[in-house]
């Protein structure tokens, strides 16, 4: 019986947008080591930039004493990222939904949107200041 490989990555940054450069780095290197495809890597990136921008500058309210941390579970069928801030939360239904015709113009709505549609599985944890995104790897057989 083969091993199961596993890791876990954990990068924890303070609530500043001059840092989200570090979390793109991060996942575009993991994203390349566990082979996903170009087009999956594109998605996979944004989903997270834009779930680590919610996280910084909705939930912590871009305040430097309050840390937004990212945990990345890898192994051998998928990618795990856990977000976590330190804000108030929110509720996902409380969001406008960005393609609703009232809603086109508004920025609101639109990161939790493309989060969802290019993730595998989103789910949002203790009052929204937890967010969970999971994305399968691809099968060659």
């Amino acid at each position: 019986m083969g091993e199961k490989t596993q890791w876990r990555i954990l990068l924890s940054l303070p609530s500043t947008m001059h840092l989200i450069y570090l979390l793109d780095t991060v996942i575009t290197d993991l994203l390349r080591e566990m082979k996903f495809d170009e087009e999956t890597q594109e998605h996979v990136n944004l989903a997270v930039i834009e779930a680590g921008t919610n996280a910084i500058k909705h939930g912590n309210k871009e305040d430097v004493d309050k840390t937004a941390t990212f945990e990345f579970l890898i192994d051998d069928s998928q990618l795990t990222i856990i977000i976590t801030d330190e804000g108030s939360g929110f509720q996902r239904e409380d969001v406008a939904n960005p393609l609703e015709p009232e809603n086109l113009l508004k920025s609101s709505g639109r990161g939790l949107f493309l989060m969802e549609a290019y993730m595998d599985e989103v789910g949002y944890e203790a009052d929204g200041t937890v967010v969970k995104m999971v994305k399968y790897r691809q099968t060659d057989n």
